[in-house]
């Protein structure tokens, strides 16, 4: 039936994506992770002091941290550091005794009696104070471990900085080439989670590739005929099956036994199937998680329709320059804020912050796992999207953030939805397969 549907016209956009693709031979985890930042902090500090200073242009521009003037209104340049008491600390992991069982993971790193937020460069490292970043105010929520951004503020007596104003880097500027967008709808799905023993999931996933097809029904033909491509943006594998697969105590069935010829059907439909892998998925759990192996699908990698890509990835659809995560970067984003604020709203928020710092996970490699770059950072933004795909979350959502389409794509394993993209308007809506 592909030759009934538009053409997805699918580019792997090799200029930004390639940066996130690690060779096995280039793979080395013995370096420090200080070039990531220093790397980080040069390519987006002149942004952010523009920023500044276009807003602020009679205050002073300090280099260097350790030259801010006393009393004097002055905008620095740095990257915030979070000192969180309830953080996860790897040594601690490392010495704990291995007799006790490990503690619980944390759902939020707050705690805001004890708490501080620093700000530091190159050159050394001051403490930030200020009622425009109390604890709770949207403000705070944005400035977390590993963002650059320019302060406007003073020094206080107890050689504080006291914060008046915060401004981030922002997108790069849209690029000006001329782009053919075609028309087409793109499915975005995420959280199939094959092998995991739940009927009514299971049921979910049969109807969602039946209704991909044009199989589910005649009423529904004339919709999916429009349909071009399917995004699964990760976690397609339930992690507990496929690590059972090796283990020949455990005799449950091969999850990748069913994924396997169920993505060949879809290839077999549509022009584009693109896969990437996520946190369950059988990858490196580190950032960027490099593309699940051909060899756990055979049958589907014969098609040229399938695109196993990186988490995070860069790809284009019918014209349409789309940057993809499966939701970590957003996941680890949540927990610094307490408990009772990680809502729907504020996944969204995150979201949205991350194209406003011009980095797709600020807080890799603190307090979540990445690859360490050497003199470079892979997970900066280098171009402006027309579409930001954030899959695995509790729900829908989506908002415009400077022209670019921003969308929580839900797990279909909690929620059984996915979300459906008119390329030519960007407008999505939600499909539905509850049973």
């Amino acid at each position: 039936m592909a030759h009934h549907r538009p053409d997805a016209s699918f580019d792997a956009l090799p200029a930004l994506s390639d940066a996130l693709r690690i060779p096995p031979s280039e793979r080395s985890f013995g370096r420090q992770y200080a070039q990531m930042y220093d790397f980080r902090l040069a390519v987006l500090r002149k942004r952010a002091k523009e920023a500044a200073m276009e807003r602020h242009a009679s205050a002073t521009h300090v280099d260097r941290l350790l030259d801010i003037p006393p009393r004097q209104v002055c905008v620095v340049t740095g990257t915030f550091f979070s000192a969180l008491r309830r953080k996860p600390d790897v040594l601690q992991d490392i010495a704990r005794d291995l007799s006790l069982p490990p503690p619980p993971p944390r759902t939020s790193y707050v705690d805001a009696e004890h708490d501080e937020l620093f700000f530091e460069d190159q050159s050394g490292r001051v403490r930030l104070v200020g009622e425009a970043i109390r604890p709770g105010s949207e403000l705070a929520s944005k400035c977390v471990t590993g963002v650059v951004a320019s302060i406007v503020g003073i020094e206080t007596p107890d050689g504080d900085l006291e914060v008046r104003h915060v401004y981030f880097p922002g997108l790069p500027p849209p690029d000006t080439a001329p782009t053919t967008v075609t028309g087409g709808r793109i499915v975005l799905a995420s959280g199939l989670r094959a092998g995991e023993a739940d009927p009514k999931n299971d049921l979910a996933r049969e109807l969602l590739v039946e209704w991909l097809t044009g199989e589910l029904d005649a009423s529904s033909r004339d919709e999916t005929r429009r349909i071009s491509s399917l995004v699964l943006a990760g976690d397609s594998i339930q992690r507990a099956a496929w690590e059972h697969v090796v283990d020949p105590q455990h005799q449950e069935p091969n999850p990748f036994a069913y994924m396997d010829p169920l993505l060949a059907q879809l290839c077999e439909s549509l022009h584009a199937v693109v896969v990437m892998p996520g946190a369950q998925d059988p990858c490196s759990a580190a950032l960027p998680q490099q593309p699940l192996l051909r060899t756990l699908l055979p049958r589907s990698s014969v098609h040229d329709t399938l695109h196993l890509c990186t988490n995070p990835t860069w790809f284009s659809l019918h014209g349409r320059r789309i940057l993809a995560t499966s939701g970590q970067n957003v996941h680890d984003l949540l927990k610094y804020l307490p408990d009772e604020a990680q809502t729907t709203d504020a996944a969204l928020c995150m979201a949205a912050s991350t194209l406003e710092w011009s980095h797709i996970a600020p807080t890799a490699p603190d307090t979540l796992w990445c690859y360490p770059f050497k003199a470079t950072d892979a997970l900066v933004i280098r171009a402006a999207p027309d579409l930001y795909i954030i899959g695995n979350q509790d729900a829908y959502a989506t908002k415009l953030v400077h022209n670019v389409r921003l969308i929580l794509v839900p797990s279909f394993a909690r929620t059984h939805e996915v979300v459906v993209l008119d390329t030519e308007t960007l407008e999505p809506h939600v499909m539905s397969f509850h049973t």
